[in-house]
């Protein structure tokens, strides 16, 4: 055994918290970036499990929260998994807490070239024990990986609780002869071993056992080793390979045996892992260099500094953002947000109309109507802002203004017009503009990085709110228009005893005579009068142009509640046959619910129970050189007599016997006809209907 240093030896055991992950450094490379994609607003994944996977620490953090957020231990522990079963939100709120906390706690027991060996010798041994797992057909190369990265997660926890472990870690692994006694020198020095701690932080987080163990005994000598579990061989061999020290072939021998490779293998996927990890270790920025080595602590970089504080005022606009639910208010909020955040005094926002491609800005008082601003027209500041996806001014002195320029600084009483797009999910949500002077411009450069976050979240936040708003309008119309259904469904069946009263009447007046015949011509006049308030009930009285709808979502969405009220219920069977690539409807969506309501319902009584109704649609259908989208709807039932057909789609025509009024055909004669279109009747050949609508495509 070798003769130890005279250091001072100060750490506890008892101040030791297996729980404690807050007060771990993590790689600020890697934080910068996940923060970015936290801030953009993107669910990516994939990048987010590759970042979390070069760190330890966040590593471990993330696969802590999913186990609790799943009350149990994982089979095997996967980055990925444990992204996937978490919300995005806690992913984000995980990635922020964890920075900030950082900054909180920044201590000074972290000499930089201690760090940054800690976390290039970690990536190194996770990708070469994922190489060697690959090479040795282990089941679960992702464990391996992790094993590597986690494996030295005890000296980082030695070094929290004694500022001269750093020191004193090194200094014992450059003087053991084998790897095997690094262990007992950290207990007779320090009081702990990092084998044990950074097992013990595992077990503490209830990870699985099995990688616990790995790291526990990666230090073990081969002897012990032989005919464990393939993980921790593994993990042993990895930890040889990327030491400081280089040991001898013999070794390296034995160190295949373990693993029933040879040397030239080891040191064949040794030299393939250098070859990727040493671009990974520049592009993380964890190189280190003569000066760190004199450097007593890692400062916190200044960007990631800067980062949080941004996090912190954007978090504080999101929460005001978030408490209104009024699109029209959103928008003033999101310009008052601005001004606040950036002292603009004269804020607006315009937005961004899908169907028409136009600005809109709908709080300026100064002009006879809306300012509308087309993106596609001449050269502006809007213009660039809108084609460039980035920050834009009218103050560059090499661009010419646009006459929209001109128009607002005068409007706003500046010297240019500044704009802000907002983005999110690749679609322009709108573009804030605001009047400048040309003493704030540098204020607002030196401030770009905020801006485009302020950008993002505001960005999310509108797009979320119109998603709302159009989820619950197009709810609140399908309630409408089935609650319409029903009406007119029971005003149909009304009419019947009307029309058998009314006859009833008449037949009496006769058997009754002059007696009480104006009794009885009161009865019928109020009956007639009943009859009409009805046919008014009916009637439609809502402009049918609107804008251009999905005619294959439409009948999807109906599908769905059709199937469910009308059809399961009587072992009927709704299939849709849509053809793909529908060109969208010009007009008349909730004309067509109302066509498709019609049809199906009159389908599914004339079958009664079992049977089959089928929709189908087809689009470039040429009639008269006009093309038409066609949608038909057939059924197997018994079809309509053959006195009735010549008259089907008039009102006092009906299949269903004696009292029917056959107003639902005659609805949906009205209305395609209201369409611009065509509805008309075939028999089926073996049994049944078949209706085809015929509408105009754009």
């Amino acid at each position: 055994m070798p003769e130890l240093p005279q250091l001072e030896t100060s750490f506890s055991q008892d101040l030791f918290d297996e729980s404690d992950l807050l007060i771990l450094p993590f790689l600020p490379a890697v934080m910068e970036e996940l923060l970015e994609i936290c801030e953009s607003g993107s669910i990516d994944m994939q990048k987010q499990a590759q970042l979390i996977g070069y760190d330890p620490v966040l590593s471990i953090r993330l696969l802590a929260m999913a186990n609790t957020s799943q009350g149990q231990t994982f089979q095997a522990p996967n980055l990925h998994y444990a992204l996937a079963i978490m919300n995005p939100t806690t992913v984000r709120t995980l990635v922020v807490t964890s920075a900030i906390q950082q900054l909180a706690t920044q201590q000074d027991c972290f000499p930089p070239s201690a760090l940054k060996r800690f976390w290039g010798h970690s990536l190194r041994c996770a990708h070469l024990a994922r190489r060697l797992a690959e090479i040795t057909a282990f089941p679960d190369p992702e464990t391996a990986y992790l094993a590597g990265l986690l494996h030295d997660l005890g000296k980082l926890i030695l070094s929290v609780r004694q500022t001269t472990a750093p020191y004193e870690i090194h200094t014992l692994n450059r003087i053991a002869r084998t790897l095997s006694e690094v262990p007992e020198l950290e207990q007779r020095l320090l009081g702990a071993d990092h084998c044990t701690l950074g097992a013990a932080l595992l077990d503490a987080w209830k990870l699985h056992p099995l990688l616990g163990d790995a790291i526990r005994f990666h230090h073990l000598n081969i002897q012990e080793l032989r005919g464990a579990h393939p993980l921790l061989r593994l993990l042993h061999a990895a930890n040889l390979l990327n030491q400081e020290t280089e040991y001898p072939e013999t070794l390296l021998a034995k160190e295949g045996e373990l693993l029933n490779l040879s040397v030239a293998a080891l040191e064949q996927a040794r030299t393939e892992i250098d070859l990727v990890v040493g671009p990974l270790i520049n592009e993380l920025r964890i190189t280190v260099t003569d000066a760190e080595d004199e450097a007593i602590a890692l400062p916190v970089r200044p960007s990631l500094q800067h980062t949080i504080q941004d996090l912190a005022l954007i978090d504080a606009i999101r929460s005001e953002l978030s408490n209104i639910g009024d699109i029209s208010e959103i928008r003033a909020a999101i310009a008052r947000c601005a001004a606040m955040l950036f002292d603009l005094t004269e804020v607006h926002f315009f937005q961004y109309d899908f169907q028409t491609g136009l600005l809109h800005d709908r709080s300026s008082a100064k002009w006879l109507d809306e300012f509308t601003i087309d993106p596609t027209g001449s050269t502006n500041t809007f213009q660039r802002a809108v084609r460039e996806q980035r920050i834009s001014h009218s103050l560059e002195p090499q661009i010419s203004l646009g006459i929209i320029d001109h128009q607002l600084a005068r409007q706003w009483g500046s010297e240019g017009v500044w704009c802000l797009p907002l983005h999110t999910k690749g679609r322009l949500i709108g573009v804030l503009g605001a009047g400048i002077a040309r003493t704030q411009l540098p204020r607002l450069l030196a401030r770009e990085r905020l801006l485009r976050r302020f950008a993002v979240a505001a960005a999310i936040v509108l797009d979320e709110l119109s998603q709302r708003e159009i989820q619950q309008r197009r709810a609140r119309e399908d309630r409408e228009l089935l609650q319409q259904q029903h009406v007119r469904a029971v005003l149909h069946e009304v009419s019947n005893p009307l029309t058998i009263i009314r006859n009833s009447l008449y037949i009496l007046a006769k058997k009754i005579g002059e007696q009480a015949d104006e009794e009885l011509q009161i009865l019928r006049e109020e009956t007639e009068r009943a009859s009409r308030i009805l046919q008014r009930l009916v009637e439609p009285k809502e402009p049918l142009t609107e804008s251009s709808f999905d005619l294959n979502k439409t009948i999807h969405d109906l599908a769905r509640i059709l199937d469910e009220a009308l059809c399961r219920p009587h072992s009927i069977n709704l299939n849709l046959n849509l053809k793909e690539g529908l060109a969208p409807l010009a007009q008349g969506r909730d004309a067509v619910r109302q066509i498709l309501l019609n049809l199906v319902r009159n389908a599914a009584e004339a079958l009664g129970e079992r049977g089959h109704i089928i929709v189908t649609t087809q689009d470039d259908i040429n009639l008269h050189g006009r093309l038409y989208v066609e949608v038909t709807v057939a059924d197997d039932g018994p079809g309509f007599p053959e006195a009735l057909r010549a008259k089907l789609f008039q009102p006092v025509t009906s299949a269903k016997g004696e009292g029917h009024a056959g107003l639902g055909l005659s609805i949906v004669k009205n209305l395609v006809d209201e369409l611009g279109g065509l509805v008309s009747y075939r028999p089926n050949s073996g049994g049944g209907t078949t209706f085809l609508i015929l509408l105009p495509q754009i």
